[in-house]
């Protein structure tokens, strides 16, 4: 068995090596494939916890008139609540509306200094679970006389989420097809390599060589193509983006982003496995119709 696996390797070598200009030109193709589908996995796993964020933060602030009594919005609380895809619901006085204000305006004291009472109205937070309950909620909500105003991000968080679940799909087809062609190209450099060598293989064949004991070189030739292919692509992208993220942070410090080894580690597997099975499944594609005992 070791020694068997030792002559497979030793032809992929060899076969390589016979190629070298069409597998260099191969393992640069795949590089090259395999960093433009890590650019959008990359996107894509930062869009996903953009949107994450913004669901997190789907809030619908309604404004109280002064006359609205404590009664009055304990029970508009409570009815708030028990609404399907309601989340939270935080009730928000005059008083600590203006401590918020005078928290956030720390540095420009002067501003508030000057008013004669408080001029901020009390009013409720309405988390909810998704897009889709804030129109439905905002409404409800300005049916009620006490309440003066209404305001949510609903058209701006629709339109933004529309933009992302576009990137996305866009993302996605890009990837299917990049992944479609360097299956391709494997299969043809594979091909090249069967031709090239296809003297030996008839040898092989006429001394009683197994067709798998024919093919499995070239299967090996295909893996090595690909885990070459997938570790370059890794080490330009880990770089590229980390220097990408250092960047970003001075300029949006506030803007979440998928960072850190783990996340680095996620998008090395996943280039590995897409690596190998290229390479793997490129080879075993070429190889499925010939039959090399009679080559």
């Amino acid at each position: 068995m070791i020694r068997s696996t030792l002559f497979y390797i030793k032809e992929a070598f060899l076969s390589t090596k016979k190629n070298s200009v069409i597998s260099l030109a191969t393992v640069i193709c795949l590089t090259a494939t395999l960093i433009i589908v890590g650019i959008f996995l990359v996107i894509s796993l930062n869009i996903d916890l953009f949107i994450a964020n913004i669901e997190s933060q789907l809030i619908a602030i309604a404004y109280f008139k002064d006359n609205f009594t404590e009664e009055e919005i304990k029970k508009l609380v409570e009815e708030i609540s028990n609404l399907k895809g309601v989340k939270e619901v935080h009730y928000i006085s005059k008083e600590e509306a203006l401590q918020k204000l005078k928290e956030d305006l720390a540095e420009h004291e002067d501003i508030l200094a000057g008013l004669p009472e408080n001029p901020l109205p009390s009013s409720l937070e309405i988390k909810v679970y998704e897009t889709g309950y804030l129109e439905e909620i905002a409404s409800l909500l300005s049916q009620y006389k006490g309440i003066e105003e209404v305001n949510y991000g609903g058209e701006l968080t629709k339109s933004l989420m529309s933009i992302f679940n576009f990137v996305r799909k866009i993302g996605l087809w890009i990837i299917l097809v990049l992944l479609a062609i360097a299956i391709l190209i494997m299969f043809s450099v594979i091909k090249i390599s069967v031709h090239s060598r296809q003297q030996e293989i008839e040898i092989m064949a006429l001394v009683g060589a197994t067709s798998w004991f024919i093919r499995w070189p070239f299967i090996i030739e295909g893996f090595l193509k690909g885990f070459l292919s997938s570790l370059i692509a890794f080490f330009f992208l880990s770089k590229t983006y980390q220097y990408f993220i250092g960047q970003v942070k001075e300029i949006i410090p506030f803007l979440p982003i998928m960072a850190g080894n783990e996340f680095l580690i996620r998008i090395g597997i996943i280039l590995l496995f897409l690596g190998i099975s290229i390479g793997v499944f490129g080879s075993m594609l070429s190889l499925r119709k010939i039959s090399f005992e009679e080559l």
